[in-house]
């Protein structure tokens, strides 16, 4: 075993004052080492049992050829030290060789656990047993309780460097001291080629005290056994837990379950998130944001109350959460013990409240941040410009309030917001705001499918990827589908835009916006917001009973701070994309110049323009349409402009199911006729079309 001289200096000076008299040697390289040590220690009596390739001999030293299970197996006679050390090679050799043989190390584990037995049953009454294994074969003997049962205990189990072994340079190597009997506390430490730190850690290891650092010794429960890498990060999550501030609480506390893979239902969305296994990847909402790099995930089902998705997502990208992930990668070892040992750890979380308030906070600074970005660039690019520039960093600083907010948006937006502006009541805000979100998760859903429906048509693309829990759900349209037509179309639609080859086509299908738009409204984090407000309506419906007042106030409260983080998200999204109806038009030089009404803010009375564009516009049908565009996007007949003869005013309505070809149509803001159902030819074709319905 022709290992380096400071490993049998180590050898040595941990031996030197325990008289052993016999030295056994199994595997290695050679019997140089062994004849050092048994010289140095003043052994009578020393042997090696080397496989019958070997061809050694040395002085005072007994060699024995054979397959060494075999020969212990016969033995009779015990030892004070037995040293069992896989073969040494140089580093790229051991790196290539660990490539080819991983089956090979897989297989052999069994083997190194028996050849282990056999070894500690030769061990003198207070022998000691050294050995060099890889990190979790050690570990999955501690766990399994190979020792315990064995009637063995460790003593030390300490890192080394990871070049030395045949065992793949890849794992980390423990350099372990085994004795006969039970004992409560092994020693963790580094045994690296530093001489001058010997002394220390084996003066440790015989007084049974903690160095004063890890490296030179902490002792742990026999049972419990963490590497020191383990041991360094848990001290750094305890430092950072104690700046975090946040009660320390279990992780299965907030968990309804935590598998590999997907798990939970359609209507678990908003309570699940995907945790990588690399710490370096970072949690998202779906599976399909994972990245290719971060496949292997954990699903996590979350329970109600206990903690805000987007704030999980939040906590464990800091710090402090990916010292934690850090450390529930070291102790899981590999994916398929990832569930297991997260369920077992704990994470720090501040009461909901605070979590709600973090994450509106948050938004208001990404969102801050995105606008003077927006500005910033504005600027570069229109130098000329800057007091407008200027002025705009003012409104900033001052504020806007969100009724001058409001009126950027388009009317069907506008008016549920100005309804639930103008109520008093707050039963009926809260009903407002969550009609309100779920018409902001239809009308995004809409201009989606009105722009993407071109390829969809073109490619056969399957919104629903054949997955009969959505087949159909779209006859009587939800929340939670519009959430899910988001989700596909969105995913779809970033995937163009990131193509050299569908850039330029997937902006002119939506009538060639500003970039800003197209992210914000294909935002993932807008759509786990959707799913989060979809969570709470389903949960405060599923209480039953009648709500009182004040737990109506207290669900205003919430709602309002979703509202919020809603408009840091959306912000100026609409400022330069506006809502159009169409009517007379005219056509000079190749040029369509149409008479528009602007479908925006909350005024009945919609403003006129004049656009110019290069293709004709159907009067009274709906555009999205993009200052100085030359092609406005058409958007589906998932929406109707209707203006009322009894009253002259407009009400928006929306698709709500279909019953063959007889549609559903509701209006969320227009109290006097709030829905009403007709014939639709066209809304069935498209729903065929888009297969979102599978027909009759």
């Amino acid at each position: 075993m022709a290992y380096p001289e400071w490993i049998r200096s180590f050898i040595v000076l941990y031996a030197s004052d325990k008289g052993y008299q016999s030295i056994l040697s199994l595997g290695g390289d050679g019997t140089d080492t062994l004849a050092a040590i048994s010289h140095e220690t003043g052994a009578k009596y020393a042997a090696a049992i080397l496989g019958d390739y070997k061809r050694v001999t040395h002085e005072g030293i007994r060699i024995i050829q054979g397959d060494s299970a075999t020969i212990l197996s016969r033995c009779k006679r015990t030892f004070d030290l037995i040293l069992l050390f896989p073969p040494s090679m140089p580093p790229r050799e051991s790196r290539r060789k660990a490539a080819e043989e991983r089956d090979t190390q897989q297989v052999s584990e069994s083997g190194t656990y028996h050849l282990l037995i056999l070894s500690a049953l030769h061990l003198s009454e207070n022998g000691a047993l050294i050995s060099i294994i890889p990190r979790d074969l050690f570990k999955k003997a501690i766990k399994e309780g190979f020792f315990l049962e064995s009637g063995l205990s460790c003593e030390a189990a300490l890192t080394m460097p990871r070049d030395l072994t045949s065992y793949g340079t890849e794992e980390e190597q423990l350099f372990i001291i085994i004795k006969k009997g039970r004992a409560g506390l092994m020693m963790v430490g580094e045994l690296l080629n530093d001489t001058s730190r010997h002394a220390i850690l084996l003066q440790n290891l015989k007084q049974q005290k903690n160095g004063k650092k890890a490296e030179l010794g902490v002792f742990i429960r026999s049972s419990e056994f963490r590497t020191l890498d383990e041991i360094h990060l848990e001290e750094r999550v305890r430092q950072l837990a104690e700046e975090h501030g946040a009660p320390r609480i279990p992780f299965s506390g907030i968990t309804r379950s935590i598998i590999t893979g997907a798990c939970g239902t359609l209507h678990d969305a908003g309570r699940r998130i995907y945790l990588p296994f690399s710490p370096d990847a970072p949690p998202v909402i779906s599976s399909e944001d994972l990245s290719d790099l971060s496949t292997d995930a954990a699903c996590i089902l979350l329970r109600p109350g206990t903690v805000e998705p987007e704030y999980l997502i939040g906590f464990l990208q800091t710090e402090l959460g990916r010292a934690i992930r850090e450390l529930v990668g070291k102790r899981s070892g590999t994916i398929d013990h990832f569930s297991d040992t997260l369920a077992r750890t704990e994470i720090y979380l501040p009461a909901p409240q605070i979590q709600a308030e973090v994450i509106a906070i948050n938004t208001l600074i990404e969102s801050e941040q995105g606008r003077l970005k927006l500005l910033q660039k504005e600027l570069w690019m229109h130098p000329l410009s800057s007091r407008s520039t200027w002025s705009q960093i003012e409104t900033l600083r001052e504020g806007e309030r969100i009724e001058e907010w409001i009126e950027t948006l388009p009317y069907p937006l506008a008016s549920i917001l100005w309804a639930y502006l103008a109520e008093r009541s707050p039963a009926r805000k809260v009903s407002h705001l969550f009609h309100f979100f779920e018409a902001a998760a239809e009308f995004i859903a809409g201009i989606l499918l009105s722009a993407l429906e071109p390829a969809i048509m073109r490619e056969g693309i399957d919104l629903l990827d054949e997955d009969p829990e959505f087949r159909d759900i779209y006859k009587n349209a939800t929340f939670r589908s519009w959430i899910i037509i988001c989700r596909r179309a969105g995913r779809h639609i970033r995937k163009r835009f990131s193509s050299g080859s569908r850039h330029d086509e997937m902006k002119r299908q939506f009538g060639y916006p500003g970039r800003e738009f197209i992210d914000n409204i294909t935002s993932k984090r807008l759509f786990a917001l959707f799913d989060e407000i979809a969570d709470l309506r389903n949960d405060w419906k599923g209480h039953g009973g009648i709500a009182g007042e004040r737990e109506r106030e207290e669900q205003l409260v919430v709602l309002e701070r979703l509202l919020t983080r809603f408009r840091e998200r959306i912000r100026d999204t609409f400022n330069d994309v506006m809502v159009i109806q169409p009517s007379a038009a005219e056509y000079h030089d190749g040029i369509f110049f149409s008479q528009v009404k602007s479908i925006t803010g909350t005024r009945p009375r919609f403003l006129g323009l004049t656009i110019n564009s290069l293709i004709p516009l159907d009067t009274g049908s709906l555009y999205l349409y993009s200052r100085d565009s030359p092609e406005p996007l058409k958007l589906l007949p998932l929406f109707l402009l209707v203006f009322h003869q009894a009253t002259g005013e407009p009400a928006w309505y929306f698709y709500n199911r279909i019953d063959g070809k007889k549609v559903r149509w509701v209006s969320y803001h227009y109290e006097a006729e709030s829905g009403f159902e007709d014939e639709n030819e066209d809304v069935y074709k498209m729903m065929n079309n888009l297969g979102l319905i599978t027909g009759e």
